[in-house]
C-alpha cells in the first residue's frame, strides 16, 4: 500500500526496476530537502516527475497541479546531479497502481508509473518490462490529470520557490 495525494492508501499492483548505468540520461537525480515538501534529500530518475502545486502553478499556469520532470529541475538550487553511492549502476523502481495518481515520497508528491493503453498494443507491451505479467494483469490509465512542464517553465517555477 502507499499514499497517495488524497491520503488515500491504494494497493501497488506491480512494481518494476531496472538496473542501468548511473550516467548520462540515466543519472540520477538528487532532489534537496526543504524544497517541494520534502522532509530529506532523494535520488529520483531524471524522468521521474514531480507534481507540483499552489499559488504559484495557479498564476503562473492556470493549473490546480502541473508535473515538472525531475531531470528539468537540474541548475536550479532544487536539485543536483549525483549518485547515491559509488556504484556505476543505479536500480531505479517505478510502483503500477490501479490508477495513475501522484503518491507521496519523502513528502513530496510524485507520479505513479503511467501506463496509458498500452496493454492494448501487443507490440508496445511485449518490448516492455511489462510483458510478463501480460495484458490481462495490467490497469488502463486515463491520461495526466495534469500538463508537463516544459524545461524553461520548470526552472522558472524552481527558481520562485528558491527566492
Amino acid at each position: 500500500m502507499v499514499l497517495t495525494s488524497s491520503g488515500e492508501a491504494v494497493p501497488v499492483l506491480h512494481v518494476i526496476e531496472r538496473q542501468v548505468p548511473a550516467l548520462g540520461s540515466f543519472a540520477p537525480v538528487r532532489l534537496r530537502a526543504p524544497y517541494f515538501g520534502l522532509q530529506r534529500d532523494i535520488h529520483v530518475a531524471p524522468f521521474q516527475r514531480l507534481v507540483l502545486s499552489g499559488s504559484e502553478v495557479e498564476y503562473l499556469f492556470g493549473q490546480p497541479a502541473v508535473l515538472v520532470p525531475a531531470g528539468n529541475l537540474l541548475g536550479t538550487g532544487t536539485a543536483l546531479p549525483g549518485a547515491p553511492g559509488s556504484s556505476p549502476l543505479i536500480t531505479y523502481c517505478q510502483a503500477v497502481l490501479p490508477d495513475h495518481e501522484p503518491l507521496l515520497a519523502a513528502g513530496a508528491m510524485t507520479e505513479s508509473l503511467f501506463l496509458g493503453r498500452l496493454r492494448r498494443d501487443p507490440q508496445r507491451l511485449a518490448a516492455s518490462l511489462l510483458a510478463p505479467l501480460g495484458a490481462a494483469a495490467l490497469p488502463q490509465h486515463r491520461q495526466p490529470k495534469f500538463p508537463v512542464l516544459r524545461a524553461f517553465d520548470a526552472a522558472v517555477l524552481a527558481e520562485r520557490r528558491t527566492a
